[in-house]
């Protein structure tokens, strides 16, 4: 899962790094953005079905929710700024997802959630890194640069619910939109 991030976003970071001004255009980083929700919202759709616990499934289900909010307000972003992009289904990153979604498609039970659950764990922690050292600062767009200021919370409470969820701790799950406004706080009883 980390070459799926790091290869989407490679040319960014490699001149974030060297302190360059990236070479790499709003419209690619919009490109970028959108498959990389894409791959997340393939991924939680497969857990929301194939998750064997309840915990993972509902994970799924908030993932799958709240990414595909984002990737539309992302994209209604773009189509406002008049970008139009292509997404690369052929780039190494689409690829190591593709190879993502077999091995995962695999599996089954518990071998499913956990695969899984490692796999949210570092999907999210690149996509946070990712956003705070390579798409904030190569983004040219004001609007999208507080978009992905909003999103960040959210991503960052997926990835402590998928640690949570990971460490079997199921005494309370919390909902957010997918712009990052609390819909619902549920709190369960392990047992009830």
């Amino acid at each position: 899962m980390i070459a799926l991030i790091v290869h989407a976003i490679a040319p960014i970071a490699m001149a974030e790094q060297s302190k360059e001004k990236p070479q790499i255009s709003q419209t690619e980083i919009f490109a970028i953005y959108d498959q990389v929700n894409g791959f997340d919202i393939e991924t939680a759709a497969l857990g929301a079905v194939k998750g064997q616990d309840t915990q993972v499934r509902e994970l799924a289900v908030m993932v799958l929710r709240d990414h595909s909010a984002v990737r539309q307000w992302a994209r209604d972003i773009a189509a406002a700024e008049g970008a139009e992009y292509k997404v690369d289904a052929k780039s190494e990153g689409a690829v190591g997802h593709n190879e993502a979604m077999a091995k995962l498609k695999s599996l089954s039970g518990t071998e499913f959630d956990q695969a899984y659950l490692a796999h949210e764990r570092v999907f999210h922690t690149n996509a946070i890194a990712a956003i705070r050292t390579a798409l904030l600062p190569a983004s040219t767009s004001e609007t999208f640069k507080a978009h992905l200021e909003a999103v960040l919370p959210g991503f960052e409470h997926h990835l402590a619910e998928t640690i949570r969820v990971e460490r079997g701790d199921y005494t309370k799950v919390t909902y957010l939109h997918g712009k990052g406004e609390r819909i619902a706080n549920v709190t369960r009883q392990v047992g009830s």
